[in-house]
């Protein structure tokens, strides 16, 4: 991965400003002040995926898909920054360069357009900025952290490549919330089977690797099946006027395969998650109040891109993926703050 190697880390804190682009805001930008940024780097971008260096007028200076080798990484940046010096505002028309591999494979230049991107010091009031989306109130905030176990079941302690570690972070929404209340008030104290949509919801986020390789299939034509996938509530004894605790157990098991790509371009993977899943879900009336969740098992990952070379692509995806080992992870889920909170008309049409 290019941002885990400390020499590059050091050369892009003292040189540049990071910042991590939404794809669904690139694709689809806002209809603001910022989104007028976007389109002016989706103008010139070569694929979904890549890194560009914009200067302080938002004109893109360089767009990058892949790199020669380690050393190309720390060139580029070396090459931004000479053509940041020659060019630091937009008082002088230049065009954006691109390149598909640096410095050995180099595109057509995009010529600059002339028009002027008006560059905001915040967002104005009342509006929520896209890389923060508001979410209704009630929701829960969950975030989920992943992590591959080496063959004594410990973690491994490589936590740079994405089969190794993960970090993910989804919303329980409000309605997920109100048919867990229903149904544990239908059973009581007896113990009761969680809908199959909060179940998929948690499983969609148990895997290592990259996102396309979603267990339970769907993304970019990928087929998938969950198999022997059930979970079970039930209320465990708590203080009166404390929150009702849900005791949580249940297993899984999710089975997915590439989709049929043109030319056979597309990268070939298969990919089977099996987990034992136990916590707690603590509610207060219709609503969590807290998620608790512990997941342990097997994963097996098989991942190469017939049409690429071995090797990384520019957000740290390795081309070549060979995971079988064992995996744990853990769920942690709480209200959203009343900060981050907005009505369901500001959480709707928000890019994936």
């Amino acid at each position: 991965m290019i941002f885990s190697n400390p020499d590059v880390i050091r050369r892009v804190n003292a040189d540049f400003v990071p910042v991590a682009l939404k794809a669904g805001f690139v694709d689809r930008p806002p209809d603001n002040a910022e989104g007028r940024l976007y389109r002016e780097i989706r103008r010139s971008r070569i694929l979904p995926q890549g890194v560009c260096v914009v200067n302080s007028a938002g004109k893109v200076l360089d767009w990058v898909f892949m790199f020669d080798d380690d050393q190309s990484v720390l060139a580029f940046l070396d090459h931004a920054r000479a053509r940041f010096a020659r060019f630091p505002d937009a008082k002088t028309p230049f065009p954006a360069e691109r390149y598909m591999h640096f410095p050995s494979e180099k595109l057509a230049d995009i010529e600059d357009n002339g028009q002027l991107v008006p560059i905001v010091e915040q967002h104005p009031q009342g509006e929520s900025c896209p890389a923060k989306p508001r979410v209704p109130p009630g929701t829960i905030v969950a975030r989920v952290f992943g992590r591959a176990l080496d063959k004594d079941g410990q973690p491994v302690a490589d936590t740079v490549r994405q089969e190794n570690y993960v970090e993910d972070r989804f919303n329980v929404p409000v309605a997920r919330q109100e048919a867990l209340a229903k149904a544990l008030a239908e059973a009581g104290t007896e113990r009761f089977k969680i809908a199959e949509e909060l179940t998929r919801l948690l499983l969609s986020h148990a895997f290592m690797g990259e996102l396309d390789v979603n267990p339970l299939g769907g993304i970019n034509g990928s087929k998938g099946q969950c198999t022997d996938c059930t979970f079970w509530g039930q209320k465990v004894q708590a203080d009166a006027k404390g929150p009702v605790r849900i005791q949580i157990n249940g297993k899984s098991q999710a089975d997915a395969v590439a989709g049929d790509g043109q030319n056979g371009e597309r990268p070939q993977w298969q990919h089977q998650v099996k987990l034992a899943w136990e916590g707690l879900i603590e509610m207060k009336g219709n609503r969590m109040t807290r998620l608790l969740l512990v997941a342990r098992g097997t994963e097996t990952l098989q991942r190469q891109n017939k049409g690429e070379e071995l090797g990384h692509r520019p957000g740290g995806q390795t081309v070549f993926i060979d995971l079988d080992c064992g995996i744990r992870f853990g769920f942690v889920g709480e209200p959203v703050s009343a900060e981050e909170a907005g009505s369901e008309a500001a959480a709707e049409n928000l890019p994936e």
